[in-house]
């Protein structure tokens, strides 16, 4: 499975980046490919591509703030979480990506 991941926090810097880290650790040890976007602070600091958006099967949004460029999204599978559940709770929300997948196939 290949991941677009985008973190939001309102600084843009601890929140973000752990969940990011959670979620990444979580997603590899399964096998799975992922891609990070880290927003925050009115900035992004690593864009998603839009190769990267295509070739994924799923956007995993993890926010405590509005993302930008949401709209790049449309027509993909998209699960919206809350950082803190990243940060705390990878498994779940990798589990529930998971199901979300197998359910569109």
């Amino acid at each position: 499975m290949k991941i677009s991941l985008i973190t939001a926090c309102l600084a843009g810097v601890a929140h973000s980046k752990m969940a990011a880290t959670a979620l990444k650790k979580e997603a590899l040890k399964r096998g799975h490919e992922i891609y990070i976007e880290e927003q925050g602070g009115h900035k992004i600091s690593v864009k998603l591509t839009p190769e990267q958006i295509i070739e994924s099967d799923i956007v995993i949004i993890a926010k405590m703030i509005t993302i930008s460029g949401k709209n790049r999204f449309e027509n993909k599978i998209i699960l919206d979480v809350s950082v803190n559940k990243a940060v705390r709770d990878p498994i779940s929300i990798l589990n529930q990506a998971e199901e979300l997948i197998s359910q569109t196939s």
